[in-house]
């Protein structure tokens, strides 16, 4: 017996969705493009920190907050943290607009954003730039005894020493310099990674001829930058390998924590350690690069592929 009902028509097949292909950027890829963008980095980094001028100008002016900087207190640590966010903030809107408008993306396109594996790789990737620079210091030759208890006690309360390192260490340079060279920058060459990781690292390198540090001569001045375009090369590598922006910037943070935490151990010659350190960072850079971009591990290029 056959039935007289007639086969439900299947429901016919809505519209395929049509995706928009993201805009173009407004600058090409080739050699004025990259060195425009190179440009841009440098140019918003030199702003964000002209960006505090006024403020320090006003704080100098006034007698009793003249004095207040120049001792550790509660007090000097809010100036330097409101001062620390004035330059952060000014980076962050600048590289915003260079990126909306120029790059036709988002903040979240070259890694800003913070997920739940964000802060494991900011505290791994700070440890382990800890690790080198701390390592380094502790097998060079010494040129003294390190300081005693009441050395270290003299710095001040520990939080507050603490505190005062990790300002300048992430909030003034490890965030800011992170999101301009490894993110905007190195971001916008993505498809050809070998060539965004020499633009961005040599970009980074340079602007560390005028740093403030060891440096007595011109000859100087040269050597202080093989820390950091080694560690350059590093924070690029482990942030190819996390596919976060903010293993990067803890490895600018740590490199600068190493630093200070290394004034507890035995004494180096200052130009040595900084150097042996800077060359392994970027032998240590190097190799994971090779091995990363060997196997077709490129740069993100997009907030989906952003941890």
């Amino acid at each position: 017996m056959t039935s007289d009902t007639a086969p439900s028509a299947s429901p016919s097949p809505g519209p395929e969705p049509v995706s928009v292909p993201s805009p173009a950027p407004r600058l090409g890829a080739g050699p004025l493009g990259i060195g425009l963008r190179s440009l841009a980095a440098i140019a918003i980094l030199v702003v964000a920190n002209l960006a505090v001028v006024p403020f320090t100008a006003v704080l100098s002016a006034v007698p009793g907050l003249r004095e207040l900087g120049s001792e550790l207190s509660w007090a000097t640590l809010g100036i330097y943290a409101c001062l620390g966010s004035v330059m952060w903030g000014t980076a962050v809107l600048l590289a915003w607009l260079w990126v909306r408008f120029v790059e036709r993306r988002r903040l979240a396109d070259i890694g800003l954003r913070f997920t739940p594996s964000s802060a494991l790789w900011l505290l791994l990737a700070t440890l382990a730039a800890m690790g080198v620079v701390l390592g380094t210091a502790a097998v060079l030759p010494s040129t003294g005894p390190a300081p005693s208890p009441e050395q270290v006690a003299e710095q001040g309360p520990f939080l507050m020493v603490l505190l005062m390192m990790l300002i300048p260490a992430f909030l003034v340079q490890g965030f800011p310099e992170e999101l301009l060279f490894r993110g905007m920058l190195l971001s916008a060459m993505r498809s050809r990674p070998v060539l965004a990781v020499a633009v961005a690292t040599l970009s980074f390198t340079i602007i560390h001829l005028v740093s403030n540090g060891w440096q007595q001569t011109l000859g100087d001045r040269f050597l202080f930058l093989v820390m950091p375009f080694g560690f350059s090369l590093f924070a690029t590598a482990l942030l190819v390998w996390t596919r976060s922006l903010w293993a990067a910037v803890g490895v600018h943070g740590g490199m600068h924590l190493g630093t200070n935490f290394s004034q507890l151990l035995p004494p180096t010659d200052p130009a040595l350690s900084w150097t042996v350190a800077g060359v392994v960072f970027a032998v240590l850079g190097v190799a994971i690069l090779a091995v990363l971009l060997k196997r077709g591990r490129g740069i993100p290029d997009g907030a989906e592929r952003w941890r």
